[in-house]
């Protein structure tokens, strides 16, 4: 059978390899010139299953005028006329209530323990090396509030079987000497939670593919393919810039380039429930190691997430934060990325090079569903088209158990998860 995947990123490779693994023949397709350019390029790299809780909460209300009225929120609606953003909110703000969060909760972080499950088998299997290390994320507290809060969210995931410590102050020193000279107060380790550089990975992957001696999986790039439906819409094709693209199935993996694909010539399905949030990234070099992390994290104070990488320009730490529903803009000033440098200097101070002409910027748009779970799926018209996308702020986390799942579908077996409480077409 032959599969064409439609996307380089962490979604789409991880796919790629999991249907090659059925014995497929697959071709992943993507417009940029190497995998990983986009969504996947520069994210937090943290596998951090134990923070996968749906953004639909029952005080999203209080999250939302925040994010309509205070400039300085992690969380921020810059777009608020936009009807693509009020048809996706309308159906969000119908999921935040107790009885779909407990819902959504139960699904999303038992499907995130089951994809770092099937990322740590994918890694042995392979040999792919991306720096995977599991030894915890810590998630440090500033403030008695945020001391508080963090409690009740240990307590929240620890009923869903994860081992959260909850720690004082010189417990977290002592597992994070560097941040001796910070505030903290405390703070939480997730004990299972892991990091790596996703776009290792992924372009790793991706060469592990095409180097197979049996069947290698090809990849174009360079090329944009859009669908276009043909029998007064009783059927759909694939083309890309030489023609149709001839296969036995399709899937989808776009991230949030997924609507501009549905909508390419003729509406592919009757909608597709992703609104894209940008986030923005720093990626700094590490001036006094002495001074750095040695463990990704997330403060919970500010919500910037950092992770330290190995490059081969020398270490670095990756820092993260903000959630922007701004449509389709996914440009950046330097004034985004102020709060990087503030919050980090505040729990790590003088450990980056931040006059380094190696410093790199980065935006991102995170394809959010209303649920905040994926859509994993065949069109409900077209029998040949499969929908992988919607992981969110978490698709490092979600890669390769996405791509499992569908692979089971394609394959017709029972898929390895239940999907029942998925993100529906």
């Amino acid at each position: 059978m032959k599969v064409i995947v439609l996307g380089a990123g962490l979604i789409g490779v991880a796919t790629a390899y999991y249907l090659w693994r059925d014995g497929h023949e697959v071709e992943v397709i993507d417009e940029q010139a190497q995998p990983a350019s986009v969504t996947s390029y520069a994210n937090a790299c943290l596998i951090s299953s134990s923070r996968a809780l749906p953004w639909p909460t029952p005080a999203a209300a209080k999250t939302v005028w925040r994010a309509l009225t205070d400039s300085s929120a992690p969380m921020r609606i810059t777009k608020p006329f936009d009807p693509a953003l009020w048809r996706w909110g309308r159906e969000f703000m119908s999921y935040a209530n107790a009885h779909d969060y407990k819902r959504l909760t139960r699904a999303k972080l038992s499907f995130a323990r089951f994809c770092q499950t099937e990322l740590e088998a994918t890694l042995q299997d392979t040999g792919v090396d991306c720096g995977y290390q599991r030894d915890g994320l810590l998630y440090v507290c500033r403030s008695d509030a945020t001391m508080t809060a963090a409690r009740g969210r240990a307590a929240l995931v620890a009923a869903h079987r994860y081992e959260m410590r909850v720690l004082t102050r010189d417990e977290v020193i002592a597992l994070e000497p560097s941040l001796s000279s910070s505030t903290v107060v405390g703070g939480t380790l997730a004990v299972s939670d892991a990091q790596g550089d996703s776009r290792a990975f992924t372009r790793a992957l991706a060469k592990w593919l095409t180097d197979q001696q049996q069947r290698p999986v090809r990849f174009t790039f360079g090329a944009r393919a859009e669908a276009r439906m043909t029998g007064g819409g009783r059927s759909c094709r694939i083309y890309g810039p030489n023609g149709e693209l001839g296969a036995d199935a399709y899937v989808v993996a776009l991230g949030p380039k997924t609507r501009a694909f549905a909508n390419s010539g003729w509406r592919v399905t009757g909608r597709i429930p992703i609104y894209p949030v940008k986030g923005y990234s720093a990626t700094v070099p590490v001036k006094d190691a002495s001074r750095a992390p040695q463990r990704g994290g997330i403060c919970e104070d500010s919500l910037i997430a950092y992770c330290p990488l190995n490059t081969a320009l020398g270490p670095v730490i990756r820092i993260t934060t903000g959630a922007v529903f701004a449509g389709d803009d996914n440009g950046f000033a330097d004034a985004d990325f102020a709060p990087h440098r503030e919050h980090f200097e505040a729990l790590f101070p003088g450990a980056l090079d931040w006059s380094s002409p190696a410093v790199e910027h980065w935006a991102c748009q995170r394809p959010m569903t209303p649920s905040s779970l994926p859509i994993i799926q065949q069109d409900p018209y077209y029998d040949r088209l499969y929908w992988n996308c919607g992981q969110g702020h978490i698709g490092w986390t979600m890669s390769c158990g996405s791509g499992r799942v569908m692979a089971d579908l394609i394959a017709g077996r029972t898929p390895s998860f239940d999907l029942s409480d998925m993100q529906q077409l």
